[in-house]
């Protein structure tokens, strides 16, 4: 028997709605449903669902089924591509961009249980942290982007960028982003960078308000190593910190660095719809914001 593991935002935006409508939708099938002991208050047919420990839940599924915007995507993708799980996203938030579905389409899940769809891989970063010394802090996945900037509230950082181990371009700026394909239409773009099909394999790294007339975004080969480091003058050391996925940020020691690099694990999204990167960028990046007020 199929498991499908649901995991929601809750209790943000339509999340709720939408999870129980899944529910519905899919208790009849074949399948067994797997959620994480925090959403069983918010669950209305509790005895279609198995509740359970995030963790257990993920090693035990054959898919996961994420609901909530792409920023609930971005939290989960890392964590189903280590355990090497197939994700649909279904857009609970506004603009999902990252999400398979939109919450008017979750009939279309009878597809999901026939196999009735495509798995598009998705390149993922890996960024590591390193003292002066050279021992390794920390090590993560992330499936858009990895951003070396300043303290909240402080003064630009001076940032070293170098690509395979050559001298790339120095930034005093808010910080440098280095992005996936898919990370290229969120804090990429927004800081000048290019949109990039999904289905490529590159790394970007684009500067985040630097202080210069001739700053640009970089498209690299996805082979490619970038290593970031503080080059603050010691007189006038300024923090500096790598947030990936916007998760919570990480102190970069001055003298040490970070390295970015592509993953050697990949993402597997899951598609049921037959609809094009382009025309997705048509309807949720163009059509919409041109329909604002």
């Amino acid at each position: 028997m199929m498991k499908i593991a649901i995991l929601p935002d809750m209790p943000y935006g339509d999340t709720v709605s939408i999870t129980n409508e899944i529910i519905a939708v899919l208790s009849d099938s074949a399948v067994e449903l797997l959620l994480p002991h925090m959403a069983e208050q918010y669950i209305a047919q509790k005895s279609a669902v198995h509740f359970g420990i995030y963790e257990e839940i993920l090693a035990a599924c054959d898919l996961i089924i994420v609901v909530g915007g792409d920023g609930t995507v971005t939290k989960y993708a890392s964590d189903a591509a280590v355990h090497a799980k197939p994700l649909l996203g279904i857009n609970g938030g506004h603009l999902g961009f990252l999400s398979g579905l939109e919450k008017s389409e979750i009939s279309l899940l009878s597809d999901l249980v026939s196999g009735a769809y495509k798995i598009n891989q998705r390149m993922l970063l890996k960024a590591e942290v390193f003292d002066e010394s050279g021992k390794c802090l920390c090590s993560e996945y992330c499936i858009n982007d990895a951003v070396v900037g300043r303290a909240a509230n402080n003064k630009m950082v001076d940032v070293a960028v170098e690509l395979d181990g050559k001298r790339l371009a120095r930034h005093r700026a808010d910080g440098i982003i280095v992005a996936t394909p898919t990370g290229s239409t969120a804090y990429s773009m927004s800081a000048g960078g290019p949109v990039v099909d999904p289905h490529m394999e590159c790394i970007i790294v684009t500067p985040v308000c630097s202080h210069s007339l001739t700053a640009r975004s970089v498209v690299c080969s996805s082979e490619s190593e970038i290593v970031l480091k503080n080059s603050s003058e010691s007189s006038d050391i300024r923090p500096m910190y790598l947030v990936m996925d916007s998760r919570e940020p990480l102190s970069v020691p001055y003298g040490g660095k970070v390295v970015v690099k592509k993953a050697e694990i990949t993402v597997d999204f899951i598609t049921i719809k037959r609809q094009s990167f382009y025309e997705i960028l048509q309807e949720k990046m163009i059509d919409r914001n041109m329909g604002r007020g």
